[in-house]
């Protein structure tokens, strides 16, 4: 069974979210911890600023059993409270189909259509892809998550317009000032989050645009592209009270912007921080002249490209249910597999039994042809006890006839 145990900005606060992120060498532990579980088949987690979601396949046959598993593995990895259970949604079947393909297709963003999670997506697919993570199923399931987010993304116009997590960003920072293009801003951060910031401030003719990161080099190739200023990380301290606007990308654990850094100065400021879990210090919102805001904050902005693309749901859903549907089908189909390998070698055991004594009895030397009759025989009842199997079952769908089969063609 497939499943998926998550938390998102629609359903808990930055609060509990950054308690359960993950980053790749986490990842990696968690794994290592699930792998000896009988029951485990695979494991896929995505972590991103606006949702932590564990997806995983086990042999277990029912919700409970599989909400217990995880919840139980996640306790003794994290500090997975119970008090945080109203905050998670907990998915099996066709359920996880749905939810994931409308996460990638960018449907449950906090801006509808955003593209910025496919990559997201793609790059935590990738990780535990090349890390043998993944079970069969859960592989095919994220491909088919891409083919179902492209043709959303291409079929209809639900990612018309530049929206995201960034750019609303940039575009709360300019509401913040009158005049923003001669504003100092640092952007805290060179990923993918960090970039566009620095894209979307340098689209609109910001001068004095700066961008730190941990790597000095690729703070310093992206300040090239964008005709910015790279910072070494180790001078923000220094540095940090001649911006006016700061934001932070990064996926630290730590904070990178502490409440001693920063001097109350008679200006505005403006800090923004877009990290899951949080890089700034919240207590800095506490001295004069500082504005600090955060992922949750930004819902507003969103909201006004959202209500745009509202219009392309029905079609977008439409799309995701082609794609799924294709998906069940295969799984569904791949629950037949057993039986059509024992019929084949139930049938082929007997002919070849039956055969052989045949010929004994009979004072018959081995006969190619009356051999090549009987393979001919087997392959016409296999082909027809098959194509029966796949009605009865609904294509492997009905569980409970699947059983049955099994059961049936047991030698």
């Amino acid at each position: 069974m497939i499943a998926i145990l998550g938390v998102s900005h629609k359903t808990g606060p930055i609060s509990v979210r950054e308690q359960y992120t993950f980053s790749e060498e986490e990842i990696s532990e968690f794994y290592a911890r699930l792998k000896p579980e009988k029951c485990f088949k695979g494991l896929a987690i995505i972590s991103t600023c606006n949702r932590q979601e564990i997806y995983f396949e086990t042999n277990l046959n029912t919700e409970d059993e599989n909400f217990e598993f995880i919840t139980n593995c996640l306790s003794k990895y994290r500090t997975y409270s119970p008090l945080h259970k109203e905050y998670f949604y907990f998915y099996t079947g066709e359920k996880v189909v749905d939810h994931l393909f409308k996460v990638v297709s960018g449907i449950d963003s906090m801006i509808l259509g955003e593209d910025q999670i496919v990559m997201q997506v793609k790059n935590a697919f990738r990780f535990c892809f090349e890390n043998n993570f993944l079970s069969t199923v859960l592989t095919r399931l994220f491909n088919k998550s891409f083919e179902a987010a492209n043709r959303v993304r291409t079929e209809t116009n639900i990612s018309h317009g530049a929206a995201s997590v960034s750019s609303a960003a940039v575009e709360m920072c300019f509401d913040k000032f009158d005049n923003i293009t001669d504003k100092k801003i640092l952007i805290i951060g060179a990923g993918q989050t960090g970039e566009l910031t620095l894209q979307n401030f340098s689209k609109k003719n910001c001068n004095h645009l700066y961008i730190t990161n941990r790597t000095f080099e690729k703070a310093d190739n992206l300040a090239k592209k964008y005709n910015a200023n790279a910072l070494k990380i180790k001078d923000i301290d220094k540095e940090i009270n001649n911006f006016d606007i700061v934001i932070a990308a990064t996926s630290s654990k730590n904070y990178l912007v502490t409440y001693s850094m920063i001097k109350p100065l008679n200006k505005k400021r403006v800090f923004v921080d877009i990290s899951v879990p949080r890089n700034i210090d919240k207590s800095i919102s506490t001295i004069k002249n500082i504005e600090l805001l955060a992922v949750d904050d930004l819902q507003s902005h969103i909201n006004e490209v959202s209500i745009k693309r509202h219009q392309s749901l029905i079609d977008a859903q439409q799309i995701i249910n082609e794609v799924k549907r294709d998906f069940v089908q295969w799984v569904n189909s791949r629950n037949l597999l057993p039986i059509i390998l024992k019929i084949k070698d139930n049938f082929e055991t007997i002919n070849n039994t039956e055969l052989e004594g045949f010929l004994k009895i009979n004072g018959i030397k081995e006969d190619t042809f009356i051999s090549q009759y009987g393979h001919h025989i087997v392959e016409k009842l296999a082909r027809l006890m098959i194509k029966n199997a796949k009605s009865v079952t609904d294509n492997g769908k009905n569980k409970e006839y699947v059983d049955f089969l099994n059961k049936l063609f047991e030698i």
